[in-house]
């Protein structure tokens, strides 16, 4: 297990704001609020959170004393945060990117974490996102671990240790031959990344204006 602990909060503020210093610079540091916006964010993020200011005003707390974020010293009237994650870590930006798309997502295959973490700046393809999950997972704090399979899954996951043990959620009933969930799935996670993009130019655009 990681030595770097967090809970669940502290980890999904962390991820938003490496996710946004990558996906959004032109809004980067973020306010409480920005950050807030990205946290609650339903689609992409697993779990989904309804996290208050408070929640996240205390998280950025914590994680200024782990040395992991900073107040930005821009001399905005709102207190804005930057983090230092890459510096803390000693991970290169590829490698952080796939932890950074576990964090956000939760487990994910080899194939999910490549098109997860390439927004993020992460490896272009499958062997490089293993090579990232096995230095994390070889380190001697391991960040990473692979899931074991699961009845009738094609491919192992791969989870994140930053919280603890993940929790390996019950199998779910295979879909049956021709009933087109395959397709229904490529709709969804389509509508899933539209309203992403959009909560993004939202959450941005409130960032820039303070609310």
């Amino acid at each position: 297990m990681s030595s770097l602990q967090l809970n669940e909060t502290q980890a999904r503020v962390l991820a938003c704001l490496v996710e946004k210093a990558v996906t959004t610079p032109a809004y980067y540091p973020m306010t409480v609020n920005g950050v807030m916006a990205a946290a609650n964010q339903k689609s992409n993020r697993a779990p989904v959170m309804q996290l208050r200011e408070a929640d996240v005003g205390g998280a950025l707390a914590d994680l200024e004393g782990m040395k992991l974020v900073a107040r930005d010293e821009s001399g905005s009237r709102a207190i804005k945060w930057r983090h230092r994650f890459e510096h803390e870590t000693l991970l290169p930006k590829s490698v952080l990117a796939v932890l950074v798309a576990l964090m956000l997502r939760g487990p994910q295959t080899l194939a999910e974490l490549k098109s997860h973490a390439a927004p993020l700046g992460g490896p272009d393809d499958t062997e490089g996102v293993r090579a990232a999950l096995e230095r994390m997972a070889d380190r001697a704090d391991p960040m990473v671990r692979e899931l074991p399979r699961a009845a009738g899954q094609s491919a192992t996951r791969w989870a994140h240790l930053l919280c603890g043990e993940p929790v390996i959620p019950e199998p779910s009933a295979a879909p049956s031959a021709g009933s087109g969930r395959g397709h229904q799935q490529e709709r969804i996670e389509a509508l899933q990344a539209r309203v992403a993009t959009l909560e993004e130019e939202v959450a941005a655009l409130k960032a820039a204006l303070g609310i």
